[in-house]
């Protein structure tokens, strides 16, 4: 998937082509998290959101005849089938684009800033060479949803689109006397379909997107403890709360940070037979917790589990069989990674994105070369990774995946690696590497897969050199 970026922060102009496995590289403040938090905010739910309701408000540049008439009948008949292959082969690089064109409107609220303009920001996309990709992604998605409506919730409005079929049907079941299209506003309905449809039609790029921001270390333990933050919310007196506490409710938090304290809170309710539905849909989730278990065991140390105590339910980091410990009292390292272990486990399915901003903070060298190994594994196992990082050891050793992923006997290097395992050997073809630097962004992966990261090598050289 190939993108187009101009004027964002210091970056003048920049053109990346979105990978499997996608790193971004470079100095402080060169943009690296900027730009990947602008195509999260596009190819996540949060650009879905903003558009959806743009497009009810007709305040888009694009308009839809396929979804505009598939509501008209809706209204009419009751029930409506859109073909999405249809909608995908006419407008989906329209779509994007024209999500991508409201993005500055939403990036001061999305980066929690009010001190930046990003009026004259461009994002654009050429789906060219991905657009197969993109269907097939479509026919793998699985939609059932149920919205009630009505006295005693007895009308239901359905939205259902099955494993490999290119349709999606809406439909409304109605149990009750009264014609509920005709007792609710039409706008209410408008908006409801709009939701369901275009959400339907973002996951065509990634199912979901996940961010692990740095503050990921900082906001786990608030939000994984029995002492939950919204415990404080209705104190009168704001003086009697920690003032770790105090400080985490005052701070205006981007969105990728808001975003990982749902998904952190969200784990205390999802029920096991919700991720037995997933496993039954999408077989692959079984690999994604065994990779969670591969993650504790060969990098962690230690189990991370949602566990009942007698104080609430919380996280908890269990590095040996009769020690337990919060959140709060465990490593560095558990904080910056027991996130990972958690969506592997609760919530990841094929064709997520996780964007992990540094994923070598706070981790020891060998740890740093390990979890390039294990990010390669994620993307081996179907799912997409976008990182930046300083770490000279992750882009060394990414180039040892790549050269290894090209030998025939597997087998005999994988005792070379730190995990020892094969399926961390990646196709070069699956990996792209981006140097931020002097306001735009270079490709730095060689056909001989080579990367040049003389950013890291510079700093080495001129320090080795101090004294003669």
């Amino acid at each position: 998937m190939k993108i187009e970026i101009a004027n964002l922060g210091v970056i003048e102009k920049a053109e990346i082509d979105l990978k499997p496995l996608t790193v971004f590289i470079g100095g402080n403040g060169t943009g690296k998290t900027w730009t990947a938090y602008t195509l999260a905010s596009i190819l996540g739910e949060y650009g879905c959101e903003r558009y959806w309701q743009a497009y009810l408000d007709k305040k888009t540049q694009q308009r839809y005849p396929i979804i505009d008439h598939a509501i008209e009948e809706f209204l009419q008949e009751g029930n409506v089938r859109i073909d999405l292959i249809d909608f995908a082969e006419e407008f989906i690089e329209t779509y994007i684009n024209d999500v991508s064109a409201l993005a500055y409107t939403w990036m001061n609220r999305f980066l929690a800033t009010d001190r930046v303009d990003f009026k004259k920001m461009k994002v654009s996309f050429d789906l060219a060479e991905a657009k197969p990709a993109i269907l097939n992604n479509l026919k793998k998605d699985f939609v059932d949803q149920q919205l009630s409506f009505g006295t005693q919730s007895k009308d239901t409005l359905h939205i259902l689109k099955e494993l490999g079929d290119s349709k999606i049907y809406l439909y409304i079941l109605s149990f009750s006397e009264e014609n509920i299209l005709k007792k609710l506003p039409r706008r209410a309905f408008e908006q409801i379909l709009l939701k369901l449809i275009f959400r339907t039609i973002h996951r065509f790029f990634h199912l979901e997107t996940y961010i692990f921001p740095t503050e990921r270390t900082g906001v786990l333990p608030f939000f994984s403890s029995s002492t939950k933050i919204e415990n404080y919310v209705d104190i009168e007196n704001f003086d009697d709360i920690d003032e770790n506490v105090k400080n985490l409710l005052s701070m205006k938090l981007s969105i990728p940070v808001q975003d990982l304290k749902l998904t952190l809170e969200s784990i205390y309710i999802k029920t096991s037979s919700e991720r037995e539905k997933e496993i039954q849909l999408y077989p692959e989730v079984l690999e994604y917790l065994k990779l969670a278990e591969i993650l504790e065991n060969d990098i962690l140390g230690g189990k991370v589990n949602v566990e009942n105590s007698s104080f609430d339910q919380e996280i908890l980091y269990q590095p040996s069989e009769n020690v337990k410990l919060e959140m709060t009292v465990s490593s560095s390292m558990v904080k910056e990674l027991a996130p990972l272990v958690l969506c592997l486990r609760y919530f990841a399915v094929p064709n997520e994105l996780l964007i992990i901003d540094e994923p070598e903070v706070n981790l020891h060298p060998a740890a740093q070369v390990q979890i390039i190994e294990f990010l390669a594994m994620l993307v081996q196992a179907g799912l997409k990774v976008l990182i930046t990082t300083h770490s000279p050891y992750i882009i060394d050793h990414l180039s040892n995946l790549m050269k290894a992923a090209k030998y025939e006997d597997k087998e005999s290097l994988k005792e070379r690696f730190y995990l020892e395992r094969t399926d961390a050997f990646i196709p070069q073809e699956k990996v792209s590497v981006y140097l931020f630097e002097d306001g735009t962004v270079k490709d730095i992966l060689h056909e001989d897969g080579r990367i040049d990261w003389g950013t890291f090598g510079n700093v080495s050289d001129d320090i080795s050199h101090i004294f003669p």
